[in-house]
């Protein structure tokens, strides 16, 4: 019995410190797994998106900026992320009549926040000459 425990324990570690051994979400194929996939991706997303919005933040901060121009930025922040919402509950609506219409939604989000990211970090993180971007480009992975 000892064994068992013990072997279970040790699987179950192996899964922990191997992400890649563990059953991944996206790996499934029903709805629910589908959904499950699309969470994560936005998640990954939005952890993008803040890592962006607070360099352009700290560039603001520390740059020649007008002191209005964050005030506009945190405006903008905001209602985007009002604007997100409305659009990606206008696809949940468009999608009401199938099980799908919760994976949609997320896939709308997604997209929509790497498109917030990828506009941050050409209006806030790069410059006009040589000088490299303050971040890497980042990629629009949902984009189509």
């Amino acid at each position: 019995m000892k064994f068992c425990y013990f072997s279970g324990c040790c699987i179950t570690a192996a899964l922990l410190l191997h992400p890649a051994l563990a059953a991944s979400p996206c790996d499934g194929t029903s709805t629910p797994d589908g959904k499950a996939c699309e969470r994560l991706h936005l998640s990954q997303a939005e952890a993008e998106l803040d890592r962006y919005t607070e360099a352009a933040i700290h560039k603001m901060q520390a740059g020649t900026a007008p002191t209005q121009t964050l005030a506009h930025f945190h405006q903008a922040q905001a209602e985007w992320k009002q604007f997100r919402q409305e659009e990606c509950n206008a696809v949940y609506s468009a999608w009401s009549d199938g099980t799908i219409r919760g994976t949609m939604e997320l896939i709308c989000a997604t997209r929509l926040t790497e498109g917030r990211t990828y506009e941050i970090w050409y209006n806030w993180l790069t410059f006009p000459d040589s000088t490299p971007p303050l971040l890497p480009e980042p990629p629009l992975k949902r984009g189509r």
